[in-house]
């Protein structure tokens, strides 16, 4: 061992004995690889150094070399007896050389020197594949039961799973961050051509614009935002159960970032690997995140985090506070957010505190509901005064779509519909966490109805009407 590698050695800590993926194999070491435990993927290298095998082999099948692999002196190539005037003197004993492998081949000795060819297969070999042999639950098996793919260089599925700060506790040369960017451009790349499959059409017969896709460009990006999010990937890995398996530096807390950052990295990994072979990658990003859009409308609609923070920055010119406790089985949100000066007596500092919700995510969206609708339900969100409109029920679906134009609503009223009997229509008109029902013959008395029941209580919160 040289005296760098020494010293590299002595600065590195031990390996975990726990960990589930076994240390990288340094300076040659490994084991011997037998034909019997060659793996089906192989690089261009060992592919090319099992074809002499083969070579070699077939040559002792028909005769030509013996069973230790040296030449067979008793061979006679022309089992008829017939002279043939084209014989190749290739073949005669003393000139014999072979048509691929030469390098393995010891002219002097007349044999395949299967010992050399073994250790550098072996070496090869233990280049791409890790030593998974003494692990419990081998986590290369693990990966490829999830993503239906095979590596053949096994090196790379370890480093998509390696954090920075594990990278360097363990002396490594490198993490999983090298193939985040990767993933994460070929992620965004397939989901939008799923996407765009499931919700677009070309038409040849119109000549002046063919392709039509449902959703505007910004709904586009929001529902793309839902598969490519770090709460959605970091709830597959988990789901998926590959979460288990990511290297931690000590102390270090796993996160959906951290969960996050592997999924892009193990995408990464399976591109480099295969060489960009775009049926490879198409498959096992679907395994990992499976694009479907049965209800694709469901995907835009705004979460109370985004329309609570766009509230308060357009009102107050700062974002509301939000603190995220993580624990082992839940998390924790305080919220800390101001309010309009107003006569009714309210702070204009607000805080919410949300317990135990499910994800760090799930907390921020909790409290920033709660926060919603505590500023809704005291009419604090808009000074409706300002609009200048009093609730008419005969202008009522015009006078709710006039107020979200005019911004005093965060977002477009909803009209559901139920037939009754005897031509009754049921209708429930939602704005937001307010809403209105309205009951009548007709489906339009009905929504003017429902319309009307929003806009009163609407105002009401706000103390203009009772």
């Amino acid at each position: 061992m040289s005296e760098n590698n020494l010293n590299e050695k002595m600065k590195r800590k031990p390996w975990p004995m726990d960990c589930v993926w076994p240390e990288p194999l340094r300076n040659g070491a490994g084991m011997a690889w037998e034909a019997d435990f060659v793996p089906d993927a192989l690089d261009e290298t060992a592919r090319d150094l099992m074809e002499i095998k083969d070579y070699f082999d077939s040559l002792v099948e028909e005769g030509r070399l013996n069973e230790d692999y040296t030449l067979n002196a008793d061979y006679e190539e022309f089992e008829t007896g017939e002279e043939d005037d084209n014989t190749d003197d290739g073949w005669e004993e003393d000139e014999f050389t072979p048509e691929i492998g030469e390098d393995y081949w010891d002219a002097k000795e007349q044999c395949f020197e299967y010992d050399i060819w073994l250790d550098d297969f072996s070496d090869h070999l233990n280049l791409l594949k890790i030593d998974c042999m003494s692990v419990t639950e081998n986590p290369v098996e693990i990966v490829r039961q999830v993503i239906g793919y095979e590596f053949v260089n096994e090196n790379l599925l370890r480093q998509a799973f390696t954090r920075r700060a594990f990278a360097v506790e363990y002396g490594l040369s490198g993490c999983n961050e090298e193939l985040e960017f990767l993933g994460d451009t070929v992620l965004n790349t397939i989901v939008t051509r799923d996407m765009l499959r499931q919700l677009s059409s070309v038409n040849e017969e119109k000549t002046e614009a063919p392709f039509s896709v449902r959703f505007q460009e910004g709904g586009l990006t929001k529902i793309r935002s839902r598969f490519v999010s770090k709460e959605f990937l970091s709830a597959r890995a988990a789901e998926l159960g590959l979460d288990k398996l990511i290297l931690y530096g000590t102390g270090e807390e796993p996160t959906e970032s951290s969960r996050e950052d592997m999924m892009e990295a193990l995408i990464g990994a399976v591109t480099v690997d295969c060489e960009w072979d775009w049926k490879i990658i198409t498959d096992v990003v679907d395994k990992l995140i499976c694009v479907q859009l049965e209800k694709p409308d469901e995907f835009l609609k705004a979460s109370y985090y985004d329309i609570f923070n766009a509230w308060h920055q357009r009102r107050f010119g700062t974002m509301p506070e939000y603190e995220v406790y993580t624990f082992k089985d839940w998390c924790e949100c305080t919220l800390r957010y101001h309010v309009p000066a107003n006569e009714k007596g309210i702070s204009q500092y607000q805080r919410v505190d949300v317990r135990r919700a499910a994800s760090r995510s799930k907390a921020r969206e909790e409290a920033a509901w709660d926060a919603y609708c505590f500023v809704m339900n005291h009419g604090l969100w808009v000074n409706l005064a300002e609009a200048n409109m009093i609730p008419d029920r005969e202008k009522s679906i015009n006078q709710l779509q006039e107020l979200y134009q005019k911004k005093y609503l965060e977002q477009m009223p909803v009209y559901e519909f139920e037939e009754r009997s005897n031509d009754q229509w049921y209708c429930v008109c939602s704005c937001g966490s307010v809403s209105g029902v309205g009951q009548a013959v007709g489906k339009t008395k009905a929504k003017k109805r429902a319309a009307y029941m929003a806009l009163v209580r609407l105002f009401a919160a706000t103390g203009i009407v009772s």
